[in-house]
């Protein structure tokens, strides 16, 4: 009996943590979209883990990457006309976006801590 006892109470005690535990907030998934050679700057604030959705609108290629505070580059390769592109962000902090092939598109954003 005693055995049994402390098994319930156990499983009560596991219960309790598993429902008390918080939540991570669900991430979110930003659109920009790239009008030839502009990055449409929609004045978005994402946060770390949020996924970002590069929508090639223009009749070119394009080939961006991000670049973070810490001088980490994340590419995202080339992306042909009407293509999307996506990418986690993965630190908070100034992020600039730019591309490779077209170095006048370039758009700054702040990502907030998760």
């Amino acid at each position: 009996m005693i055995r049994m006892t402390s098994f319930l109470a156990a499983i009560a005690v596991v219960g309790f943590f598993a429902i008390s535990e918080p939540q991570a907030a669900s991430a979110t998934t930003f659109e920009l979209v790239i009008h030839h050679a502009e990055l449409e700057d929609t004045g978005i604030s994402p946060k770390v883990g949020d996924t970002i959705t590069f929508i090639n609108d223009a009749d070119i290629s394009h080939n961006l990457y991000l670049t973070y505070e810490d001088g980490h580059v994340e590419t995202l390769d080339t992306q042909i006309p009407k293509t999307k592109k996506s990418v986690v962000l993965r630190q908070p902090g100034k992020v600039v976006v730019r591309c490779w092939i077209h170095p006048v598109i370039r758009m700054e954003m702040t990502v907030g801590a998760n």
